[in-house]
């Protein structure tokens, strides 16, 4: 479905990304809309590829992105990060973004990012960006930026950073875009 490539672990080779299509995709049925797409990274080496990471589920599925149909928004790799980005909703917008690092010889989720938005509330005299919320985690400094805005508002009664407790890093492996990564619950 799309790829990227680049040097992530400094060999002076070029390294490939790819996002796969389901083989649920290629069917008309509804279970095609809601299955979650994987990715593989390829490592070059002198005599071919070899597997560095795959992931089954670290790309939202074609149905997911609501009314703005496919949320899948691309990926980027620069150096030894990547990035995983989605976006959906219809008047609600929201976006979803996970970012990787490779380190200690696997790639382990460095960072998450949510927002949502009303897309048709006036906000500084034009439309958009009323009710606007933000919650990025960074795990390799375990500090988290919040944003809460009300629905009807356009100024925030929240914005801050916050510190939470280290944890052990997800790896690509183990992951899955629908899961919520956000260490902050309920704030």
């Amino acid at each position: 479905m799309d790829s990227v490539s680049g040097d992530f672990n400094n060999d002076r080779q070029i390294d490939v990304v790819v996002v796969l299509v389901s083989e649920m995709e290629s069917t008309d049925d509804q279970a095609s809309f809601e299955c979650n797409r994987p990715l593989l990274i390829l490592q070059k080496t002198p005599t071919g590829f070899l597997m560095s990471s795959y992931a089954k589920e670290a790309v939202l599925c074609k149905g997911c992105g609501g009314v703005f149909g496919d949320p899948y928004n691309g990926i980027s790799l620069k150096n030894n990060v990547l990035n995983i980005s989605h976006y959906g909703g219809s008047a609600w917008r929201w976006s979803s973004n996970f970012t990787f690092r490779f380190q200690k010889n696997q790639w382990q989720l460095i960072g998450c990012s949510q927002s949502s938005y009303w897309s048709i509330g006036e906000c500084d005299g034009g439309p958009g960006d009323a009710g606007f919320n933000l919650s990025e985690a960074n795990f390799s400094t375990s500090k988290a930026h919040i944003v809460k805005t009300k629905e009807d508002a356009c100024k925030p009664y929240i914005d801050k950073m916050v510190s939470f407790p280290k944890k052990t890093l997800v790896s690509l492996q183990g992951f899955s875009a629908t899961t919520d990564y956000f260490p902050i619950k309920n704030y």
